[in-house]
């Protein structure tokens, strides 16, 4: 509780600062959140192709890599063991965190990009809506808070029989939509598909049988626990090395020791959003 609560003092501030010498700039994230709060945040998202593209390498090895993982077929495996997994791969295939996001990704497509999940929920008409995924019933702030670090991705809906309400989402330039699937990615962002039907058309598990939404969401999970030591730091995204050196900084600058704060604390620190986008 020390620990936290003296990393949680230190650190906001210095990154910030940090931040602020490396971009030149306004932070745009912090903009986008305030402008959230108006009307309607859904005309933010940009419409582009927002999904992150697999690298070559990651493609060649793609049936390998998600048969190992327990995706082809499916294998059901627990969070520790899927995050020891999943660090193991990448350093046998040479691959980056980033570069194995994608092969875990649902595999319906995304085609709009939202700064962060906050941004996204707060889009919504939740009044008269459910979630297919994750089951937390109609607990929409489990799932918006994440504080568990356990969703990074879901759907939202409207049954036919609220068609005469408010459209879950409404935007100025393509219309209403009345249900959504979303996911979440390591930098932070959420990207979304936005539908015109109701739920009815929609469904997850259409798609998907429920075995392969629970080993997904494992992994996306897993991947945001991967442990972090010097020695493999290049398979984490830059934006996390950056961080962990300055908190190794601030360890040594305390007086913590070596052992005490790189080996057991440092590693077991879970992957942050980028801020600098």
């Amino acid at each position: 509780m020390i620990l936290t609560g003296l990393l949680d003092y230190l650190m906001t501030p210095q990154l910030q600062c940090l931040q602020s010498f490396q971009e030149e700039k306004e932070d745009e994230f912090q903009v986008e959140e305030e402008d959230s709060q108006e009307a309607k945040p859904v005309a933010t998202g940009e419409w582009v192709d927002p999904e992150p593209r697999l690298s070559s390498k990651a493609q060649a090895v793609a049936p390998e890599l998600l048969q190992r993982l327990g995706l082809n077929p499916l294998v059901e495996l627990n969070i520790e063991t899927s995050t020891q997994l999943l660090k193991d791969l990448c350093l046998e295939f040479e691959l980056t965190l980033l570069e194995v996001e994608p092969l875990l990704l649902p595999t319906w497509k995304a085609e709009k990009s939202f700064p962060s999940r906050e941004i996204l929920f707060d889009s919504m008409n939740l009044e008269s809506c459910f979630q297919q995924w994750p089951s937390n019933g109609e607990n929409f702030e489990m799932t918006m808070s994440n504080q568990n670090m356990e969703f990074f991705f879901g759907e939202f809906g409207k049954t036919s029989s609220y068609e005469s309400e408010k459209p879950l989402f409404w935007d100025p330039m393509s219309g209403t939509f009345q249900s959504c699937r979303w996911m979440e990615l390591l930098n932070g962002s959420a990207l979304a598909r936005l539908l015109s039907a109701d739920l009815a058309g929609l469904c997850l598990d259409r798609k998907m049988v429920p075995e392969r939404l629970r080993i997904t969401q494992v992994l996306l999970a897993s991947l945001r626990r991967v442990h972090w030591a010097p020695e493999h730091a290049w398979i984490f995204p830059e934006w996390h090395q950056k961080r962990m050196a300055f908190i190794s900084w601030i360890g040594k600058e305390l007086g913590f020791g070596v052992f005490l704060w790189a080996d057991k604390v440092v590693p077991f620190l879970p992957i942050e959003p980028d801020l600098s986008s």
